[in-house]
């Protein structure tokens, strides 16, 4: 009789917890795209790490059209920014949390050819064709290009000739199908490609693409977006996006902007 009760609670409780996850909504995240392959790794690391795994549903696009998105009632949960204007902005215009506007990341350039074996900045000194950057006004990523190639004394000769993605996604296939010989991408897209060489573009060329998250005001999920926050800042998770690419913020779990 005691196996029997034992039994019935048993299985009475994995019905509930079914029952519970069965009515979760899935966590809603805008993110820039040069992080959303790092965010589905750390997702995948999130949930082998604890017992109650979430469903996450990630939308993704260049900083600004994440904006203007958020100003337009998109039902995020959380944006994930590839800088920190943006989110500034949210916060100040009341659709963003006060208390959760963190630096997540520092993002990094690197020029990348996908037909070459050995690329450098050097080569684009000497090369007379088209290169692809994200759109600048639109992408942090492509406006650290564009500061880059400036300081480089490039943008003359470049500017004519550039191929702009609208976010860093196209600039990568941009590069990849060899539309280009160079494309300027997020270094964290340069250590995932499989294919050709690139080179780590030095910081002191542009200024920091410091990457900002916010929890939206209008989530319905505020806890739980707090909580996935929290793993994002874990010193594990920060080991976790510089091996994927990224500099050290040294911005521990308790600073905040």
């Amino acid at each position: 009789m005691v196996n029997i009760l034992r039994s019935l609670t048993i299985l009475l409780t994995l019905c509930l917890s079914y029952l519970a996850n069965a009515n979760e909504q899935p966590l809603k995240i805008g993110v820039a795209a040069n992080f959303a392959e790092p965010l589905r790794k750390l997702i995948e690391t999130y949930n082998q790490q604890n017992d109650t795994k979430i469903d996450v549903k990630i939308s993704v696009a260049a900083t600004a059209v994440l904006y203007q998105q958020v100003r337009h009632g998109a039902p995020f949960d959380m944006v994930f920014a590839a800088d920190k204007k943006r989110p500034r902005l949210i916060e100040e215009e009341g659709l963003g949390l006060a208390d959760t506007r963190f630096t997540y990341a520092i993002g990094q350039l690197a020029l990348w050819s996908a037909i070459n074996d050995k690329t450098s900045i050097d080569l684009l000194q000497e090369h007379d064709r088209r290169i692809a950057i994200a759109a600048p006004h639109l992408a942090p990523y492509g406006k650290a290009a564009k500061e880059a190639l400036l300081s480089l004394g490039l943008w003359r000769k470049y500017h004519n000739r550039v191929i702009t993605g609208n976010n860093i996604n196209q600039t990568y296939q941009h590069t990849r199908t060899g539309a280009v010989e160079f494309g300027i991408i997020s270094h964290s897209q340069f250590l995932l490609s499989d294919i050709g060489s690139g080179v780590l573009i030095d910081s002191s060329l542009h200024e920091p693409i410091e990457q900002q998250m916010i929890i939206l005001s209008s989530s319905n999920q505020i806890e739980l977006a707090r909580k996935f926050q929290q793993f994002i800042l874990s010193d594990s998770s920060q080991k976790m996006i510089i091996k994927m690419g990224y500099a050290d913020s040294g911005i521990s779990v308790d600073d905040k902007q």
